[in-house]
């Protein structure tokens, strides 16, 4: 490599000596360190004379093409350098169809205001597949409900949400502000696991015997069984925000007490070495 840009830097001196005071060497070695480099590859580079250098036909060739290189291999090293720090690359994140809250628009975008040049890949999926596609590199990071089981890799709250009730507008508890849990004894409850983890409500201080059934399904489909009279839907609040229910259904927040919260985690191998992950990590704790 040096040889090269010694070479290079002879070209544009136009002389061993003027070459060998802008690179602070002595003459010497340099013209021994270009001949052994036209030894190397079989031509002269050089005509050499007492009025200088110049180069070859073969030299000006050469030179053009290695000048091209190295300019192609700095930027790779700059390249390899900004993805070592997590400035550049691709971040795969795996999340439930219906899993687009205001929260994690907020989370992502920050991190992409932060590290433009990194390719964040959003892939729409179940969050056990996507755990197991964590475990194995498939994917850099899972976002799942907080109270879901997760064995082998490293867990970290991003962000709490209140609880809804969606239910139809004719509905008697759609005439409060609030709802309570109590009230909720006689009703069927609608809960998606992917969105908002099956034993959420069963972690409540309630004493009351809520009737859970677990969908595997996101908000749309859960606002239809209201439709249809099934049950209620416990939502989480950020669903809400990026969705429309249909004209016939409302909301109202859920208490306990205070109020009921579910938490969001993020779940990452700590074998996976891809910087943008590590950043994206630490970005996400900060937002909190």
């Amino acid at each position: 490599m040096t040889s090269l840009r010694w070479s290079i830097a002879v070209a544009s001196a136009g002389g061993f000596r003027k070459a060998a005071d802008a690179l602070g060497v002595e003459q010497s070695a340099l013209s021994r360190r270009v001949r052994a480099l036209e030894d190397e590859i079989g031509v002269s580079l050089f005509h050499r004379g007492p009025g200088g250098a110049a180069l070859t036909f073969a030299g000006a060739a050469f030179v053009a093409s290695v000048e091209t290189a190295l300019a192609v291999l700095s930027e790779a090293v700059a390249d390899a350098r900004d993805a070592g720090r997590g400035r550049r690359g691709r971040l795969r994140i795996g999340l439930t169809p219906s899993f687009l809250s205001a929260a994690l628009y907020a989370l992502l975008a920050r991190f992409r205001d932060a590290h433009p040049e990194v390719q964040i890949e959003l892939i729409a999926g179940e969050a056990q597949s996507h755990l197991a596609a964590v475990a194995d590199r498939r994917l850099d990071l899972a976002v799942l409900p907080g109270g879901m089981t997760v064995s082998g890799l490293d867990v970290s709250e991003l962000w709490r949400e209140p609880l809804h009730i969606v239910l139809p507008r004719t509905h008697p508890l759609a005439r409060a502000d609030r709802i309570d849990v109590e009230d909720l004894a006689s009703q069927t409850l609608l809960v998606s696991q992917g969105d908002v983890g099956d034993d959420v409500l069963g972690r409540t201080p309630s004493k009351a015997a809520l009737r859970i059934k677990v969908v595997g399904a996101g908000l749309a489909v859960l606002a239809a069984q209201v439709e249809l009279g099934l049950g209620l839907a416990v939502v989480a609040s950020g669903a809400l925000d990026t969705s429309i229910l249909p004209p016939g259904l409302t909301h109202r927040p859920l208490c306990s007490g205070d109020g009921l919260t579910v938490g969001f985690a993020a779940a990452w191998y700590h074998r996976n070495d891809n910087p943008a992950l590590r950043r994206f990590v630490s970005s996400a704790r900060r937002f909190v």
